[in-house]
């Protein structure tokens, strides 16, 4: 590289590429948060439900359309942990039930006897 003219060529060249790799690294992380903060005021506030397995955040306004389709209000571990509440609540009923039934069929018997 013994021509000058090649030699500023160069030059430019890493100078032009340094420089778009800076403003591409501060350009991109300034674009995401106003890509954040734009979202905010154009949706509204954001609600947090467990859809298909997945927590993730949707607008307020579309929360009822996805508890329609059984999306759970709240996380996905909280909304497995109020199912598996429900269904012990449920697996109780049924046992005392059961018992009821058996106590009365005995009483039954007894008079019967």
């Amino acid at each position: 590289m013994t021509n000058p003219l090649m030699r500023r060529a160069a030059t430019a060249a890493a100078l032009a590429a340094s420089l778009l790799v800076a403003f591409a690294a501060l350009g991109g992380v300034s674009a995401g948060q106003s890509a954040i903060s734009a979202d905010q005021y154009q949706y509204g506030k954001k609600v947090t439900i467990c859809h298909k397995g997945k927590t993730i955040s949707v607008a307020k306004a579309a929360e009822p359309a996805h508890m329609r389709h059984g999306d759970a209000a709240g996380t996905c571990a909280a909304a497995a942990a109020k199912a598996k509440k429900a269904k012990a609540a449920k697996a109780a009923a049924a046992k005392a039930a059961a018992e009821q039934k058996q106590a009365e069929s005995k009483g039954k018997g007894k008079g019967n006897g």
